[in-house]
């Protein structure tokens, strides 16, 4: 359904798209059938203009960022896409973000629409960035990743803070339904932001940021769940492997990686689990478990050791 509201809102918004170009024209033009964008434009065929000149064969399948606000609307840098489709990262052919790696260039958009450089929007801030989709209907995954964001949305200052979440669906989570999915999260313009962008944009993405997202059905992935955390000079500091990390032992690292004062027992346990998992292949839980039998086995050997202490101090007092 697109109302007069929703249409309202897509002629306020850059919105990524996917479409087939029918006919390139000779005034920077072209005839371009393009797919729907939930909540903000039906499926449909019209002209559009270029930006810059361009050329493309009939038939070619594009993506762009749609500019709807100008007399003709505007595709913003076309470029030959298929449509797009989760798998696993393709690292071969991009340089993988680890630590101490600097954040991708990539020309995402946010809930509101607005063109966001990934590269360079959060220069001055510590950023928590982890990949999310709208649909997914596994509580424990990206509802609690939202749900712990929103924690941490209200405990930290958004000057020196920013908060990230990029769509691993930019087929359906268009701006207008990643507005949506903030609200019921409480984000807030400024310090939280939800992004998408066309499909090969995300796509490439994943490949950089090593994200695997395989479709089980239409509407639904199994994906990673990793949060990066980066620094103000815009370096990733620290990276968590799966989503069932601890907000107060995240809060603590981020403070920290501002320079700020944090809490360094959060900071160990954050530092000691994401060990674990790491020998545990990327298995929050049993990296957990690992931990939790690693202090076992050294509280253990402590009380073992204790125990031997003190029975040779009653053997040489008896003698």
């Amino acid at each position: 359904m697109y109302d007069s509201h929703m249409l309202l809102a897509a002629l306020l918004a850059l919105i990524p798209i996917h479409g087939v170009v029918i006919d390139t024209l000779g005034d920077r033009t072209a005839i371009v059938r393009s797919d729907p964008v939930p909540k903000m434009m039906p499926a449909q065929i019209r002209r559009y203009a270029f930006a810059r000149p361009a050329s493309f064969r009939s038939g070619t399948s594009v993506d762009a960022l749609l500019d709807p606000s100008t007399t003709t609307p505007t595709l913003l840098d076309p470029v030959p896409a298929g449509v797009f489709a989760p798998g696993l990262p393709d690292s071969g052919r991009v340089v993988p973000v680890e630590i101490g790696s600097a954040l991708p260039a990539a020309e995402l958009v946010d809930q509101d629409g607005n063109p966001v450089a990934l590269d360079r929007a959060f220069a001055g801030k510590t950023l928590l960035l982890s990949f999310v989709f709208t649909r997914c209907p596994d509580r424990d995954l990206c509802p609690a990743i939202s749900g712990k964001f929103a924690y941490l949305q209200s405990r930290l200052d958004p000057k020196r803070f920013a908060l990230a979440e990029i769509t691993l669906d930019p087929p359906y989570d268009s701006p207008a339904v990643l507005r949506a999915y903030g609200s019921t999260y409480g984000a807030k313009t400024g310090s939280w932001m939800l992004l998408t962008g066309t499909g090969s944009t995300v796509q490439h993405l994943l490949d950089e940021f090593r994200i695997s997202s395989m479709r089980v059905s239409t509407d639904n992935f199994l994906h990673d769940d990793k949060l990066f955390i980066v620094a103000p000079t815009g370096r990733v500091a620290s990276i968590v492997q799966t989503g069932a990390w601890d907000p107060a032992e995240v809060l603590a690292t981020a403070r920290s990686v501002s320079g700020l004062a944090a809490n360094p027992f959060e900071r160990f346990k954050l530092a000691l689990i994401a060990g674990a998992v790491a020998i545990c292949g990327g298995s929050q839980f049993a990296g957990i478990a690992l931990l939790e039998l690693s202090l076992f086995t050294f509280l253990t050997v402590l009380a073992v050791l204790g125990m031997w202490a003190v029975a040779r101090v009653l053997w040489a007092s008896r003698s």
